[in-house]
């Protein structure tokens, strides 16, 4: 890693043989890491190289699978030239994957940068979007617009939800300034109704030009956020090439950042080898990853005080993958803890257990007195743990179920909610001194939501609301009623707190009663329904269909009621 004192080693993703990776994006779905990158050939003449992105994969970060590569350029599309930069990130409940297009087109363009968009449903195949650009300097006033000239940049996006506008997502990219088209610098755009196609030019954040930067050469932007700052890594064409900022807005003015220099500086090691970072919160872990000469590098952050940070060999071991056997169980019966994981016998965490109180906050839950373990045997990479049920805690009403959920301490990985329902059996009796079998038969199961519930006519209130909802930040399910007769619950998450209002629709599309209309914290919410309308009258057993309303978002699902 260069001169002077380094970290321990880092995990790497050695590329194919013959490859030097390039700008790159790393992203995580259902316990496996994907890295696309671009696929630079150092043998090939520059128009031969650089038409496709790099896809590999892996459990651990230390051991990848290269697959096929992915978005090759096609002749007559925009982007013929080359595909850069792709930045990858979860949109509408699909993958949504921005990246830059060059296009040469005699008499038109000329090694000409635009920003253009694919998505995908599983991170495997990938289908441009639109027949062009989703975004262009043409439409920055303070940007070079120069498609016939070599030195305009539009490149290297990174998107992000607004944190300040609720449905509102900015993209960063590297532009060049019309005033100086000797540099770049750091421009945003953003999509102010929810679109991924929609961009309008933002501002050029001029904390990243030169006159701040020292650096002519500003490119390869991302942002985190810690500790409530926003922390903005950029790629230079200093000596030690990562340089980062510090501030309190992720698109404020000069004033609002405070330039730390270069990432040398910091971490007191030569880093000179290392451009185009990265980064990706996997839990609560922060991961840092860069190209370092040929392969790339993912190391962890370590944060100190003063929003200062180390850098650290990321854990060996990892959980891929926890879920329940079922997702429902009475108390005092078995249910199993399935747990997925790589290089087990490196395992030196914990679980933890979370549970949602009246009001759907979570709640921590001590393992012992639910008697799950907190450190399992992982000796093998797949591991059912078998847990007899139980409540907690003791003043939890027999009308209530219990939601619980484990997950790992540093939050890496979580099985889902499980529903565990009061049980009028409190002790199975034993066949015997020293006997397993219970001498009597087992309650039955709790009922199941009626299977596949026909869908809301076209024309109704709720089916529109559907069709128009974003599946990403407003998950909205239902948790059984308790088999002795409490109503159900609607499970939520908020991002950030706020107003929310829950209402329930027959059929026809008409309200019949409002859930909740109130201020909840950030978070998993769960909302308790009596069965009972607005009218006082109980429901009919039957299908019904709940929107949850807030500020940024709309979200509907149907709800079986089955008595």
């Amino acid at each position: 890693m260069g001169l002077g004192p380094a970290p321990v080693r880092a995990a790497e993703m050695p590329p194919p043989q013959g490859i030097r990776p390039k700008d790159f994006t790393l992203v995580k779905n259902d316990g496996v890491y994907h890295l696309f990158y671009i696929r630079h050939n150092d043998f090939l003449p520059s128009w031969a190289t650089e038409n496709d992105f790099g896809h590999a994969v892996s459990t651990d970060l230390y051991h990848w699978t290269q697959l096929p590569p992915v978005l090759g350029i096609v002749p007559g599309v925009w982007d013929n030239l080359h595909v850069w930069a792709p930045h990858v990130v979860r949109w509408g409940g699909v993958w949504w994957m921005f990246y830059t297009g060059v296009t040469e087109q005699a008499g038109q363009f000329r090694d000409t940068q635009r920003i253009g968009a694919a998505v995908s449903s599983d991170l495997m195949t990938w289908s441009r979007v639109g027949g062009g650009p989703v975004w262009t300097t043409s439409g920055a006033p303070w940007a070079l617009w120069a498609p016939l000239s070599g030195v305009m940049a539009c490149r290297d996006p990174f998107v992000m939800p607004d944190p300040a506008a609720p449905g509102q997502w900015l993209l960063y990219y590297t532009a060049t300034p019309a005033n100086d088209t000797l540099s770049t610098l750091i421009g945003v755009a953003r999509s102010p109704e929810d679109d991924p196609t929609g961009w309008v030019d933002e501002k050029p954040l001029w904390i990243t030009h030169y006159t701040y930067s020292f650096n002519s050469l500003t490119e390869s932007p991302h942002l985190l956020l810690h500790n409530g700052h926003w922390f903005m890594f950029i790629t230079t064409n200093a000596g030690q090439p990562i340089s980062f900022f510090v501030g309190s807005s992720p698109s404020g003015d000069p004033a609002q950042w405070v330039y730390r220099g270069r990432l040398k500086n910091l971490l007191g090691f030569d880093t000179s080898t290392w451009f185009a970072s990265e980064s990706l919160r996997d839990g609560d872990v922060d991961l840092f990853a860069f190209v370092a000469n040929d392969h790339i590098e993912v190391l962890r952050m370590n944060w100190g005080a003063g929003d200062n940070f180390s850098l650290a060999e990321p854990d060996y071991f990892h959980m891929v993958h926890m879920n329940w056997t079922r997702p429902i169980v009475r108390e005092n019966q078995f249910v199993g803890l399935k747990l997925t994981a790589v290089n087990g016998t490196s395992f030196s965490d914990s679980l933890v257990a979370w549970t949602l109180d009246a009001q759907g906050r979570e709640i921590p839950a001590p393992l012992a007195s639910l008697g799950l373990p907190s450190v399992p045997n992982l000796a093998n990479d797949s591991t059912v743990v078998a847990w007899f049920a139980k409540r907690w805690p003791d003043t939890l009403p027999a009308s209530e179920p219990m939601a619980l959920r484990v997950a790992m301490s540093d939050g890496t990985a979580t099985t889902p909610w499980l529903a565990v329902y009061a049980n009028p059996i409190q002790q199975l009796p034993f066949a015997g001194p020293g006997g397993t079998a219970p001498d009597q038969p087992a309650p039955e199961d709790p009922p199941q939501p009626s299977p596949n519930p026909p869908p809301p006519p076209e024309d109704s209130l709720l089916a529109t609301a559907t069709k128009s909802a974003p599946a990403n930040g407003l998950a909205l399910r239902v948790l059984d009623g308790s088999p002795l007769g409490g109503g159900p619950a609607l499970l939520f998450e908020l991002a950030a707190a706020g107003p929310a209002r829950l209402e329930l629709f027959d059929l026809q599309g008409r309200k019949l009663v409002t859930l909740a209309d109130r201020a909840f914290p950030a978070g998993t919410q769960a909302v308790l329904w009596d069965g009972h309308l607005a009218s006082g009258a109980r429901a009919r057993r039957g299908l019904y269909f709940v929107r949850l309303v807030t500020p940024a978002r709309v979200a509907t699902t149907r709800l079986w009621l089955d008595r």
